[in-house]
């Protein structure tokens, strides 16, 4: 760690840290400094200023496979839902979930739910939360 790349404070922080933290404080802080790193920071804000100045806002970019689906996630459960014939009263009831929660869950108004809302929602359908790791596709994944 070159302690001439960090300010006063940070190095102040991190002196005070118990032996364990401060050598991961210390890593942390030296893969933040590579070339690479910084490289890597500066094509993402080039590409998000160009992604700005194109549409005038900035799309999630990066995102796990995992989070991509989480919107077909969600309609799947609207449907299966309405298949068995069930309100979301019925759901909120048996999910513990407010029922407009679930209103602004189905509408997309909640773009990042927690995998425990998703979970509850599922099992009041009789359904569970299945979580996988798969290879991922040829440049998803890249940080």
């Amino acid at each position: 760690m070159d302690p001439t790349k960090i300010s006063e404070r940070t190095r102040r922080q991190i002196a005070d840290l118990p032996p364990e933290k401060r050598a991961r404080a210390e890593a942390a802080v030296a893969r933040t400094q590579t070339p690479e790193f910084r490289a890597r920071v500066a094509a993402d804000r080039a590409a998000l200023d160009r992604e700005y100045r194109e549409t005038g806002t900035i799309s999630a970019t990066r995102l796990p496979a995992a989070a991509g689906d989480i919107p077909g996630f969600i309609i799947d459960l609207r449907r299966e839902r309405e298949a068995r014939g069930l309100s979301l009263a019925d759901v909120a009831a048996r999910s513990g979930i407010d029922k407009a929660a679930l209103s602004r869950l189905e509408n997309g108004q909640q773009p990042n739910p927690t995998v425990n809302t998703l979970a509850r929602y599922a099992l009041a359908l009789g359904k569970r939360l299945a979580l996988t790791l798969e290879e991922a596709t040829a440049g998803a994944g890249e940080q």
